[in-house]
Order: structure tokens, then sequence, then C-alpha cells
């Protein structure tokens, strides 16, 4: 550490200089900090809409510094402006309290350290990735502020005494712009670099979670996003304390940018090849899982073999749920049975056919519910379940992406509309169709009527209730035929005998 004493009375004060960032070994301690303070929202929140915004406001404040100093300019990129979502409302006073957070710490390694924790913890209930977009946005609102009175100070009377106040027309002064050019310069790289940092973690987040034994890589990456975070914001708060001290005329500034430009270009680096890796560990999930699916199909699989690859890949098989129990897979064993693929909020008039079907199929099938997620919320998730207590279905226990969902989509042609598969007592693949085309059962031929001559081994026998049972040819078999009961009726051996079954029996 380092300091500078001026004389009382000058407009510069005996600061701290913050000239190196913690030992590695620090690190365990800052992470154990970081631990502490816990995701408690459920990731509603927009930070998308909003980065878009802020993206917006520092790739046009580059050039501003760039027509006033030459060789400050470090552009963020050409591209147009991004349009946030509709919906999208700022958090206007939660980025005023975090610019006051940023603006009021005292200059030093461990006050930043202290201010970082501070806005982790102010900011606990918004997702990682949120929390570092706030506070970036909060530095983008000073600064972008400053920039434009920069730029139209001088041709804007209002501007002009708003400018005053911020003692713009000092600034601009030509020895002072010269004096602080590199400060600018890297002032403006580091804000490239966390946007870049920022745009990872967002990339990562959109990555399917197939669970840690399919892609253990992004299990691994997602453990550290929490750090990574951190450090963006340490950052941007260095970045803060940095603007302050160019603005204020201190002859000693408050951050070597260098350190934390140089430690935030490692988390970059890092990041992106994590990010190469995790995409190919999906790749190979997806295309391992497609291929076992086209392969088991050929063959003789069991019902439980084939929802393990096409929901669970590598990852440990869970149970179905049955209304509040979890039930074996055996329960679909020697049925038909229809899958229901769709996303986890479908409609009323999608929950009355499933209803109808319910009631219609009776013990002849079994309707099981899979939910294809491609970025799980608690509310998405709530929703979901509350839907399914609707319907007196089974349920697959996965809310996560499926590794099976190319297969789905290439071979179900799944889009985004409820599909339903009929998978015979084979395991064989019969049918495939959409759920809003579904017209009762007589949707499903494997469900529909037919007559078939069968070969009496032995005595047949009418109910009470007007049930044929015998043994034939198929072995045990039940038919509602016969319209003379009560009564009792035999055929010897080798009789033919015509009856209506349903085909699914």
């Amino acid at each position: 550490m380092a300091s500078s004493t001026v004389a009382p009375g000058s407009t510069q004060q005996s600061i701290e200089v913050e000239t190196k960032l913690p030992a590695r070994h620090d690190e365990e301690g800052i992470n154990n900090q970081i631990a502490a303070i816990h995701v408690t929202g459920d990731g509603g929140f927009d930070a998308q809409s909003l980065f878009l915004v802020v993206e917006n406001i520092l790739k046009h404040t580059a050039p501003i510094f760039g027509s006033f100093a030459p060789g400050t300019q470090a552009s963020l990129g050409n591209f147009e402006d991004m349009t946030p979502s509709a919906y999208f409302s700022s958090p206007s006073c939660i980025l005023k309290q975090i610019s006051c957070k940023m603006d009021g710490h005292a200059l030093g390694e461990a006050n930043a350290h202290e201010t970082t924790l501070s806005i982790l913890q102010m900011l606990s209930s918004y997702s990682w990735d949120a929390r570092a977009v706030m506070t970036l946005a909060a530095f983008a609102l000073g600064y972008g502020e400053f920039c434009f009175l920069m730029q139209i100070h001088v041709s804007d009377q209002l501007a002009k005494s708003l400018a005053c106040l911020k003692r713009l027309p000092f600034l601009v002064e030509q020895k002072w712009l010269q004096k602080h050019q590199q400060a600018l310069a890297e002032l403006i790289n580091l804000i490239n670099i966390a946007i870049e940092v920022i745009k990872c973690i967002f990339e990562f987040g959109k990555l399917p979670n197939y669970g840690r034994e399919n892609v253990p890589s992004l299990t691994e990456s997602s453990e550290h996003i929490p750090m990574d975070v951190y450090w963006v914001i340490r950052t941007v708060v260095g970045c803060s304390a940095h603007m302050t001290s160019v603005t204020s005329n201190i002859g000693v500034l408050a951050v070597d940018l260098s350190s934390l430009a140089y430690n935030l270009d490692q988390i970059l680096n890092k990041l992106r090849v994590q990010l190469k890796i995790c995409k190919q560990q999906i790749e190979e999930t997806e295309t391992e899982a497609y291929q076992m699916l086209g392969n088991l199909l050929q063959i003789n699989p069991t019902i439980a073999e084939l929802f393990m690859v096409l929901c669970f890949g590598k990852s440990n098989v869970q149970p179905l749920i049955d209304g509040s129990t979890e039930v074996s897979f055996d329960v679909l064993m020697h049925k038909h049975v229809l899958l229901l693929i769709s996303g986890p909020d479908i409609s009323d008039n999608d929950l009355r056919t499933l209803k109808q079907l319910h009631k219609e199929i009776g013990n002849r099938g079994k309707i099981v519910w899979i939910p294809i997620v491609e970025q799980a919320t608690v509310d998405m998730e709530r929703r979901f379940w509350s839907r399914g207590s609707e319907v007196p279905l089974y349920i697959v226990q996965r809310f996560l992406p499926l590794p099976g969902i190319k297969f789905i989509k290439e071979e179900w042609h799944f889009t985004s509309e409820p599909i339903v598969v009929v998978i015979n007592p084979k395991v064989r693949v019969e049918q495939c169709v959409s759920l809003a085309q579904i017209e009762g059962i007589n949707s499903f031929p494997c469900f529909r009527k037919k007559r078939i001559d069968v070969l009496v081994d032995g005595i047949c026998s009418c109910t009470a209730e007007g049930t044929v049972k015998f043994w034939g040819q198929f072995g045990r078999i039940e038919s509602r035929l016969c319209t003379h009961h009560p009564c009792e009726m035999s055929l010897h051996c080798g009789n033919w005998m015509d009856i209506e079954i349903y085909s699914a029996l």
C-alpha cells in the first residue's frame, strides 16, 4: 500500500492507494464470505434487458472521451442499439442505493472488499448475474450522465448549468484531459472487460443443465460463478473510485486499474475456455442419447430403460410421481404408455382433453407427463406441479432439460406445442400426434374396438355384468359382448368364437 500527503487547504487529500489485489490464498476466505450471502430470489428479474440498456450507454460514452482526448477511445464494438423487453422496468431506486454505496466508501483495498460484500448482501434477493449487471448499471447511470453533459454542455444552457455544478468546464480543459488520458483509457478498457465477463456469465445461464453426471464442467463452472460476480462488482467499485479520483482532480489515483484489469482478464479467459468445454460435453450428451434411443427402439428394452436414456442420461433415475406418491416405472410395464411431452404450463383446454382421455382409457393405458424445461424458475416449477395435480397422470420427476431433447425434436417433431407419443407394451413407438388434434380415445388406433376370431381352448362363461371370460389363443380375454346375461354357456375346445375387443388388450 502507498499513500500521498498534500498541503492543507489543497483540493487534494491524503489517500490510500490500492496497488495490488489480495493474495491468492485469501480467495478461500472471500469465497466463504460470499457463500454466506444466499440468493433468495427466483431469477424473475429481467437482468438481460437491464444489461442491454447498460451496454447501449457504455457503447456511446467511449467515443465521447475520444473526441475530447484522442487516444482514450476504446470502442465496445460496432453494433446497433439493442432494445430491452417492452415490459422491462428499471430498478432505479436500487441503482441509486448502489451508487451511494460506491460513492461513499473510503478508498483502499479493505474498504473496496467490504463495499463489494455490502452490495452483494443488499442484492441478495437477485440472482448472481443480476447482481453483477445492477452494479454495472449503477456505475453507468452516473458515468453516462457525466459523459452526456460533457458532450452537450457547450450548446445547451441547462446542460451548461449542470456541468458547472460538476466542474465540467474545468475538466474538459486540454491540460486536464492530457493529464488523465491514460487513466480514462484504462477505465474504458476495464469496463469493456467487465461487460465481456457478464456476457459469459449470461451464456452459462442459457446452457442446458443436464446434471453433474452428464455435463460435469457446467456444474463446476456454475459453482464458481459467485466468485466471478464478486470480482466483477469489485472491479466496478474500483472503477467508481477511479472516476471519483479523476473528476475530483485528486493528484493520486485511488485504484490501480491495471491489477484489476489483469485479474478480470484472467477470469474472462477462464470462462471462455470453460464455455467451450461445456458446449462440447453438452453436444456429446445429446448425441449419445440420440443414438442410444434410436438403437433402443429397435430392440426389446424395458420401459424403464427408455425413460432412463430419454430423461436422465447418466444421472440417477428418479421414480415417477403419482399424485403425492413416488412409484416405480414397473407400473407402466405391459401397458400402452402415452407420453405427454410439453412445456411446464399447459392450457386449460389441454387439461380438459387429458382428463377426458384418462377417463376413456381407463386401465388400458397410462399417461405420463414429461416436462420440457429450458430455463427453470421457482414460479415455473410451482405452476407445473399445480397443473399436474389437476389430472390423474404420472409425472416424470425431472424439472431440468432432457438429454434426449434432440431425439424428441428431430424424431418426434416436438417444437413448442404439446404432443402425445404412444409407446406400445413392446416399447415401440406406435403413434405421435399433437395434443390439439386429439378428439377422444378414437384418435388412437391402439384403443379402438375391433372384431377378431378366437379359437376357444376351454370353458367360456358370462358373468352377471355381461363380461365374457375365457381362455383362447391370446391367453385370458375379457370382453363385454354378451347381451343375454346373466347366463352360463360353454364351448368345447376347438370351437371358434367371433368377439369384439379393444386392440390395446
